[in-house]
C-alpha cells in the first residue's frame, strides 16, 4: 500500500508539472510588435507583417510568466539582524511579524506556460489564414495569511478566537490546443480577426470549495475544526474506495503493480486518449484606424471551456465542529508489549467525526476569458506610442494589468519596443522586446518584467517569450505595389 501511495503521489505531480518543469500569459509587450507573427495570439484582427510564416516544435515559442502577488526576495531572505549572513524568514532571528505584514487576506502562486508544437500562417488577397497546434498549461496556488500566522506563531495569541482558512485555493490544469484562424479588413480602416479552438484536456486539478476554519477554546487545551473541501480533477489513476467512502487504493492505469516475482504490466495510452476530455474556445478581435495617426483595437481571447469526462475524480471532505484535544503517547514510552499507534488514534478520531465522498462526476472547466482593449499612435512611419489594457477573469476574480509602451522599426527586419506595466501589485516592472530577421529567419524575446534582472530583491513576478520563426515575403513595400492599380 505504501509503494502504491507514493507512485501514486509521483505519477499525479509528474502529470500536472511536466510543461511547467520544461519552460500562459501573454506578453503585453508584444501586443504592438506587428512584425511578429505571435503577436496574432492576443488579437487575431492583427495580421503579421510577412506572406508566410512557419513555426516548428521546441524552436518557435516558449512562453513563461512566474511569480506571485504579495512578496518579493527581500520578504523571503534578507540580511541577519545580529551578524553578516544572510537568513530567511524561518530563521529564530527572524522577526516572524515583518514578513506575515507583507501579505495579503489572500495570496495568489502562479506560473504560466504555453509553447507552439506547429503553426503556419500565410495571405490570402487582403485576409490572413493560420494554423496552430499548441501545449498550455497553468498552476494557481492560493493561501491565507491566517494560514502563514497559525505556522510562525501558533495559536497561543488566538485563544477564544477563530482563524480563517477558507481563501485556500488550487488549480492546475494542461491541454493541447488547436486553432484555426483568420483575418479580414473591411475597407481601408476597418480590420477583424476569429480564432476557432478545439481543446483537449490532459490533467486538471482543482479545489471547487475549500472553507475551513479553526476555533482555539479560550484555555487554549483544545482545537476545534470546521470543514467543507470539495476538489475535483481529471488525471489517469484508477481510485478504489471502501463502504465509507475513504480512498483504499489509487494505482496507474498505464504501469499496474504486479504481485512480487512477476514482470510489470504495461498498458500504453491509445490514440483516443489524446482526444479525450473535448473543448472548444474563440478568440475574436478587431481594429480600427481612427486617424492616419491613431489605431485603436480590441480582443478577447480563450472564451470556451473543456469538458472533463475521462479519468475524473471528485472527492468531498465534511465536518462539524470538529473536537480535537491531543493524543496519549505514554504507551511509546512503555518498555511492554502494545500494539497501540498514536498516529493511527488520530486518524481514527478525525474518521469518526468528518465524512467523506467519492464520484467520478465529469465537468467543466472554464479558461477564464481575457480582454486586451489598446491604442496605437504613429509619431512617424518607424515610431509609435503604445498603450494596452489587460482583463482576466479566472476563479470569480478579476486581475487587471496596463502596459504603455515605444516602439521602433528602425531598419528593415528589426523591431525594438520598450515598456512599463503595473501588473500583479506591483509598479517597478520595465520590459523590452525584441525582434530580429536575418533573411528568413526570425528571432526574437519580449518580457514585461526584464526590470527583474535589474531589481530581483523587489520583485514579485517574472515572465518571457522567445523564439524562431522561419518567414517569407516580408517586404512590406513592394507587397503595397502590388496591391497598386497599373497606370497606363
Amino acid at each position: 500500500m505504501i509503494k502504491k501511495a507514493k507512485r501514486l503521489l509521483i505519477f499525479v505531480l509528474f502529470s500536472l508539472t511536466i510543461p511547467l518543469v520544461s519552460s500562459a500569459q501573454e506578453t503585453n509587450t508584444m501586443y504592438f510588435m506587428p512584425r511578429l507573427p505571435q503577436m496574432s495570439f492576443m488579437n487575431p484582427a492583427f495580421q503579421p507583417e510577412c506572406n508566410f510564416y512557419l513555426s516548428l516544435p521546441g524552436v518557435s515559442e516558449v512562453n513563461l510568466n512566474l511569480g506571485n502577488n504579495s512578496l518579493t526576495y527581500n520578504d523571503v531572505i534578507f540580511d541577519s539582524p545580529v551578524n553578516d549572513s544572510l537568513i530567511t524568514f524561518l530563521h529564530p532571528q527572524a522577526d516572524p511579524s515583518n514578513f506575515l505584514s507583507q501579505l495579503n487576506p489572500s495570496n495568489d502562486l502562479f506560473t504560466e506556460f504555453s509553447t507552439n508544437i506547429f503553426g503556419f500562417g500565410f495571405r490570402a488577397g487582403p485576409g490572413y489564414f493560420t494554423f496552430h497546434v499548441k501545449e498550455r498549461s497553468e498552476l494557481n496556488f492560493s493561501y491565507p495569511k491566517d494560514f502563514m500566522t497559525f505556522l510562525l506563531e501558533g495559536n497561543q495569541q488566538m485563544q477564544g478566537q477563530t482563524m480563517d482558512f477558507n481563501h485556500f485555493n488550487l488549480f492546475t490544469n494542461h491541454h493541447l490546443e488547436y486553432s484555426l484562424g483568420y483575418a479580414g479588413k473591411v475597407g481601408d480602416k476597418l480590420g477583424f480577426g476569429v480564432r476557432l479552438k478545439y481543446l483537449n484536456g490532459l490533467a486538471n486539478l482543482q479545489s471547487e470549495e475549500f472553507d475551513l476554519q479553526m476555533y482555539t477554546s479560550a484555555s487554549g487545551d483544545s482545537l476545534a475544526l470546521n470543514t467543507n473541501i470539495d476538489m475535483r480533477g481529471s488525471v489517469p489513476v484508477e481510485v478504489a474506495t471502501d463502504s465509507l467512502g475513504f480512498i483504499e487504493e489509487v494505482s496507474d492505469p498505464f504501469h499496474s503493480i504486479p504481485e512480487e516475482g512477476e514482470p510489470p504490466e504495461e498498458t500504453e495510452p491509445t490514440l483516443s486518449d489524446l482526444f479525450a476530455n473535448p473543448g472548444i474556445a474563440l478568440d475574436f478581435g478587431v481594429s480600427y484606424q481612427l486617424t492616419d495617426q491613431l489605431e485603436i483595437s480590441a480582443s478577447v481571447t480563450d472564451l470556451g471551456f473543456i469538458n472533463y469526462n475521462k479519468d475524473v475524480h471528485n472527492y468531498t471532505i465534511h465536518g462539524e465542529d470538529i473536537a480535537f484535544t491531543g493524543v496519549d503517547v505514554s504507551s511509546e514510552f512503555d518498555d511492554g508489549e502494545n500494539n497501540f499507534d498514536p498516529a493511527q488514534q488520530m486518524a481514527d478520531s478525525l474518521k469518526e467525526q468528518i465524512q467523506f465522498s467519492y464520484a467520478e462526476n465529469q465537468f467543466l472547466h472554464f479558461l477564464g476569458p481575457r480582454i486586451y482593449v489598446g491604442g496605437n499612435y504613429s509619431l512617424s512611419d518607424r515610431v509609435d506610442l503604445g498603450l494596452v489594457s489587460r482583463t482576466r477573469f479566472f476563479g470569480g476574480e478579476v486581475k487587471q494589468s496596463f502596459t504603455l509602451s515605444a516602439n521602433t522599426r528602425p531598419i528593415r527586419g528589426v523591431s525594438f519596443s520598450a515598456s512599463y506595466s503595473v501588473m500583479n501589485r506591483a509598479y517597478n516592472n520595465l520590459g523590452l522586446g525584441l525582434g530580429l530577421r536575418l533573411g528568413p529567419f526570425q528571432v526574437y524575446t519580449v518580457s514585461d518584467v526584464l526590470s527583474a534582472g535589474l531589481w530581483p530583491e523587489n520583485t514579485r513576478a517574472f515572465n518571457l517569450r522567445f523564439g524562431l520563426n522561419f518567414v517569407f515575403g516580408c517586404n512590406r513595400e513592394k507587397r503595397l505595389l502590388d496591391d497598386q492599380p497599373m497606370i497606363r
